[in-house]
C-alpha cells in the first residue's frame, strides 16, 4: 500500500513539508538524492532525502566502532603455578594484548602465602618478564597489593 502523502525531510534535517509521493520522488531526483523511509507508522509517512551510499557507509562505520570497543581481560595466576602453566597464560595474555584488550593480571595468595609478599612480587615480576619477551606492553596501573592478591593492569603498547 503506497501512501498518498509523505512528510519530506531534507538532507539538512529540516522539514520541507507534506508532498505527494510522486512530488517527493521528483524532488529527490532533481537534487540527486534518494528517498529513505524514516517512519511508516506516522500519518503522513515520513521520508528523508539522503545520499544512500553515504548513508550505508556511515551506518557500517558506526557498527565497526561498536565492535572495536575493548574490554579488560583477566588472567589469574597462583603462587605455586608450574612454569608450563605460566608460559601458557603468558601466551594467552599475548593474544589478548594483540587483540587490543587491556589485561588485568592477578596473583592470588592463599593462606600462608600472604606472609611471603616479597616472593609474590618476584613471581609476578617474572611473569611480566615472560610476557615482555613475547609482546610489548605498557603498564596502565602499577602493582596494587591487597591482602589476598597482587594486581597489575597492562595494555598493548602503541
Amino acid at each position: 500500500m503506497k501512501p498518498d502523502k509523505v512528510r519530506l525531510i531534507g538532507n539538512d534535517d529540516r522539514q520541507r513539508g507534506v508532498f505527494s509521493l510522486e512530488e517527493a520522488k521528483e524532488i529527490a531526483e532533481k537534487e540527486g538524492y534518494d528517498l529513505i523511509l524514516v517512519n511508516a507508522k506516522q500519518q503522513p509517512v515520513v521520508v528523508k532525502l539522503v545520499d544512500y551510499g553515504a548513508y550505508i557507509y556511515q551506518k557500517e562505520k558506526k557498527l565497526k566502532n561498536i565492535k572495536k570497543q575493548k574490554e579488560t581481560k583477566e588472567v589469574r595466576i597462583s603462587f605455586t603455578e608450574a612454569p608450563y602453566d605460566l608460559k601458557r597464560k603468558a601466551e594467552l595474555s599475548r593474544k589478548f594484548l594483540e587483540d587490543g584488550h587491556q589485561v588485568q593480571i592477578k596473583l592470588l595468595l592463599k593462606g600462608r602465602e600472604r606472609n611471603f609478599q616479597d616472593l609474590a612480587d618476584e613471581k609476578l615480576n617474572n611473569f611480566l618478564k615472560m610476557i615482555s619477551e613475547i609482546v610489548k606492553f605498557t603498564v596502565n596501573q602499577p602493582i596494587k597489593k591487597t591482602n589476598n592478591f597482587l594486581m597489575i593492569i597492562i595494555s598493548p603498547s602503541k
